[in-house]
């Protein structure tokens, strides 16, 4: 028997982020499992920008299983670092079924997936936003699928966690900025800490986050600041990936 973790990212383009937050939690599950560690985007468009700017190659799904399988593998846990069982999941699982009858292959889930997942998540920040006089406002990146529910659940554990200074919004889902903006301004609190609900620190981070939300704030009367740092940066956010996959393990 030979097994194999295949790590799967949606990927980023931004190297000073890729190593920091995909590639730490990479090493977490390798130094926690003492197995070989692979890496693989969904991202065809990723995939192809490092190809072309920066000469990196990186395998999407089908090609790390293919190489895996070729190279007598026998035993696969895929980890999805996905944020919500969304569509690049879905896309992940579709290209998996295809190598069932090659290999055994299980699938840890993804971020936030389960009810004690989100009172994870809280406790992590609990003891990270402990400013009551500032809101702090989380911004995930959304989606048209049924999974985005994951970010309204996900404000309301924190105010059932009396964390009524946080908020959870999208760049393309709902909870949308304006929506957010609007339940900011009912409070009396005018110093705002912006920070993603992402893996990485990538183009939605700096930019929409940075630039757009904090613009939009701003022209409020909120004071800004930006938190750039990526979930896959911070050690309780890798625990939960390898604990998920932990869940797998002996299965």
């Amino acid at each position: 028997m030979k097994t194999a973790i295949l790590v799967i990212s949606f990927g980023t383009s931004h190297r000073d982020t890729l190593e920091k937050t995909i590639g730490a939690v990479e090493k977490k599950l390798k130094y926690e499992f003492k197995t070989d560690v692979f890496r693989a985007f969904t991202s065809g468009m990723i995939i192809k920008k490092l190809r072309e700017r920066d000469g990196i190659e990186i395998d999407t799904v089908d090609e790390a299983l293919e190489k895996l399988y070729k190279s007598g593998y026998t035993d696969i846990f895929c980890v999805p670092t996905h944020i919500m069982c969304g569509i690049e999941y879905d896309k992940a699982c579709r290209m998996i079924e295809k190598f069932n009858d090659k290999m055994k292959i299980r699938i840890s889930r993804p971020l936030v997936t389960e009810t004690s997942d989100y009172y994870n998540i809280v406790d992590i920040f609990k003891h990270r936003l402990t400013d009551k006089n500032r809101l702090y406002v989380f911004m995930g990146h959304g989606s048209d699928h049924f999974a985005n529910a994951a970010y309204p659940a996900l404000d309301y554990h924190f105010k059932n966690a009396d964390m009524n200074n946080v908020f959870v919004g999208t760049v393309e889902g709902f909870p949308d900025l304006e929506t957010v903006i609007s339940h900011a301004m009912k409070t009396d609190i005018k110093n705002v800490t912006l920070l993603p609900f992402m893996l990485v620190c990538g183009d939605h981070a700096k930019n929409d986050m940075a630039v757009e939300w904090k613009e939009e704030f701003e022209n409020n009367g909120f004071n800004v600041e930006c938190d750039l740092t990526g979930l896959g940066e911070i050690k309780e956010i890798q625990d939960m990936y390898a604990e998920h996959l932990r869940n797998v393990w002996g299965q």
